[in-house]
């Protein structure tokens, strides 16, 4: 794949996120609670992981290769629990809109300080001007979209 497909491809997914949140929240209403719509999610993405694991014929690691594991590369599972369970939570309370706004506004931050410090092996990249301004213009973006 090249850049235009992985920008295409993340905007993609990233417009599916209040799908998520809504789906997630009526299941959620449905089953009677939040963390049983997480866990169905769970469920679900992992027959489709194993799905695409079986087609692609991916190999699967020896005992020792998982043993040889940093905890912090395990950090990913939590994130993404704690992610449905945001999403299948939080619009209910606060509108899907303001909760897109928050991740957004979350997601900016982080990338900006993982950034600038260089944290979980990635060139540091410091904080500038133009920087500090783009990371303004982006959330003021958001939040005027989210307004009007």
């Amino acid at each position: 794949m090249n850049n235009v497909s992985y920008i295409a491809a993340t905007m993609m997914v990233g417009m599916c996120l209040p799908v998520m949140a809504s789906s997630n929240g009526a299941l959620g209403k449905t089953l009677g609670s939040p963390y049983l719509a997480t866990l169905c999610a769970f469920l679900i993405a992992a027959i489709i992981v194993s799905l695409v694991i079986t087609v692609t014929r991916t190999p699967l690691p020896g005992i020792a290769q998982v043993l040889s594991t940093n905890w912090v590369m395990w950090l990913g599972g939590v994130i993404i629990a704690m992610n449905i369970l945001t999403f299948s939570i939080v619009p209910q309370k606060i509108g899907v809109g303001n909760t897109i706004i928050f991740f957004i506004a979350g997601q900016i931050i982080s990338s900006v300080l993982i950034e600038h410090y260089g944290w979980l092996h990635y060139a540091a990249h410091p904080v500038n001007w133009a920087r500090a301004g783009g990371i303004v213009l982006l959330v003021t973006g958001v939040i005027l979209i989210k307004k009007f």
